[in-house]
């Protein structure tokens, strides 16, 4: 389960294109939150900045997964 900006994706891929819509509109920052069932909490994913970048060459919290960035053809 996946969370960003208060909304619900079951599909991380879902929850990247919130991340990315949210962005586009303007938002400077931008949280994925992933529930964990062992600490029954959110947890931060990835933390997403246009000024800063979106993409890498390697996943890490700042930027895109380099799978969605494929899918998408950013």
């Amino acid at each position: 389960m996946y969370k960003v900006d208060g909304k619900e994706f079951d599909d991380w891929t879902l929850a990247q294109d919130q991340a990315v819509q949210l962005l586009n509109d303007g938002h400077e920052y931008v949280n994925i939150l992933q529930w964990s069932d062992d600490n029954k909490s959110w947890g931060l994913l990835q933390e997403l900045n246009l000024e800063r970048g979106i993409k890498g060459d390697t996943f890490s919290t700042q930027v895109l997964a380099p799978y969605y960035v494929r899918l998408r053809g950013l």
